[in-house]
């Protein structure tokens, strides 16, 4: 069963498959586990190809808010329904799974992946809005913690001026910033993270979001930070890894996906750094639009679809299963430490074997870092009670087989010409409306039209 995932292979990752395939053998589950792995800087590329040419491959993980959701496969034609294989193979997935989960992992009234629900959906991230920031400097410089954009980027400054060396907001190119969107009149209100193409208030009104007047305020926003200098001069060209390795030491300002899933890092690399997280306009309340983030799913070239679901019906029908696959061998790769956390064990290079969980593991069964702080720890078990809208989309999947052509052109747009304009490298009012019109030509009316239209027969059918 080849398993196909974006990254690197950590540690120990060959003993662990070969412990997990030795125990699948042991509980008559005739699998044989292999894992895929693609580097992150190649991966939309690399998965494209080996779906267009047909490679064999069984399980392909998916990331619903990534520039390629489910429904963009679907449209492709290059995923294999999944209901009969799930009642025939995989009892113990609809037990574990929540109904609400299996509802949002349908695509014209079939389930097309098995979500992995791994977090409480509303806890700290990007997709929230949450910001991380440096809780050391903040008191260092003597300020609060900024309730608007303008305090932001006065507290960054001065932030950034007490640290001592150049650091930054650290953020992506690629996502919506939804931190800074909470901050304006019209919210709440949706923007599909990824692909930064529709926009749908809450009263389920579709229109084009990059014509929005909130977009222009973003790439103003953003052309204050990147004329500051508070957001990496080079940010068209940063990598997710540099990224990461910033988070690791610590080395930002502010973070806008949160930061104290890095905590435990930071303390090892960087002990004098203290992290939080907060919200601008804190008093507004969350936006939930996904059921689910992160999916796995079947390609329709492999020759064994059974294959997935038998493997990931016996990870989820345990803790043992599931802790070996994401952990690997207690006594040897982690020690348990009470109910939910655990020491991880480090070789003699300083590095312990751990599998991603926002990949594939389920928050009923997962282990912490024995290190984590109360506040990380507390957030990632128990259910947030911050004050929550849904948004009308919540469980809307797109399926854009219709729009493919089009689709793909307005997403090349967005990735070279918009992406400039909203992280501020250039001036909107100088760049933008050349980028609109190519836009159109690349058939932007058309995607927000079939975005509505389908919009709206799934809403019918809601009722």
């Amino acid at each position: 069963m080849k398993y196909v995932i974006p990254g690197t292979a950590k540690p120990h990752t060959d003993e662990v498959v070969q412990k997990v395939n030795e125990k699948l053998k042991a509980d008559g589950v005739n699998v044989k586990l292999e894992i895929n792995f693609i580097p992150w800087d190649a991966w939309d590329q690399k998965t494209n190809l080996m779906l267009s040419t047909g490679d064999e491959f069984d399980m392909l993980h998916v990331m619903e808010n990534s520039s390629v959701p489910t429904g963009s496969y679907v449209g492709r034609g290059a995923l294999q329904p999944l209901d009969e294989l799930i009642d025939k193979y995989g009892p113990e997935l609809k037990k574990i799974i929540p109904d609400y989960a299996w509802d949002a992992a349908k695509i014209d009234g079939k389930i097309y992946s098995v979500p992995a629900v791994w977090r409480y959906e509303t806890s700290g991230s990007g997709e929230m809005g949450t910001l991380g920031f440096r809780q050391d400097l903040l008191d260092k410089v003597g300020m609060p913690f900024p309730k608007t954009s303008d305090e932001l980027i006065a507290t960054a400054e001065k932030m950034q001026q007490a640290s001592g060396k150049k650091l930054y907001i650290q953020t992506e190119t690629d996502v919506t910033p939804v931190f800074l969107h909470r901050t304006y009149d019209s919210w709440p209100f949706f923007v599909d993270y990824r692909e930064q193409i529709i926009k749908v208030d809450q009263a389920g009104n579709i229109s084009s979001w990059l014509e929005s007047e909130e977009f222009k305020k973003d790439a103003e926003f953003f052309r204050q930070l990147y004329e500051k200098k508070l957001i990496n001069p080079d940010i068209l060209t940063y990598k997710k890894e540099e990224r990461d390795k910033a988070m690791t030491l610590g080395d930002f300002i502010y973070s806008t996906n949160g930061a104290l899933y890095s905590s435990i890092a930071i303390a090892r690399n960087n002990p004098e750094a203290k992290v939080g997280e907060g919200y601008l306009a804190e008093e507004k309340p969350l936006l939930q639009y996904l059921a689910f983030g992160n999916t796995n799913a079947v390609p329709i070239t492999s020759k064994h679809p059974e294959a997935a679901i038998m493997f990931l019906n016996w990870l989820y029908s345990n803790k043992d299963n599931h802790n070996l696959f994401l952990y690997g061998e207690e006594g040897t790769h982690y020690k348990a430490v009470g109910e939910r956390t655990a020491e991880f064990i480090r070789d003699a290079n300083d590095e312990s074997y751990y599998f991603d969980s926002w990949m594939i593991g389920n928050i009923n069964y997962m282990l912490f870092d024995v290190k984590t702080p109360e506040d990380y720890l507390k957030m990632q078990t128990t259910e947030p009670s911050n004050p929550v809208e849904f948004s009308p989309v919540l469980g809307f999947r797109l399926n854009t087989e219709p729009i493919a052509v089009e689709y793909a052109n307005v997403l090349s747009e967005v990735k070279s010409k918009i992406i400039p304009i909203k992280m501020g490298v250039v001036s909107y009012d100088k760049y933008f409306p050349a980028a609109l019109q190519s836009l159109k030509a690349a058939g932007l009316d058309k995607v927000v039209a079939e975005y509505q239209k389908q919009f709206k027969e799934w809403q019918a059918l809601q009722k």
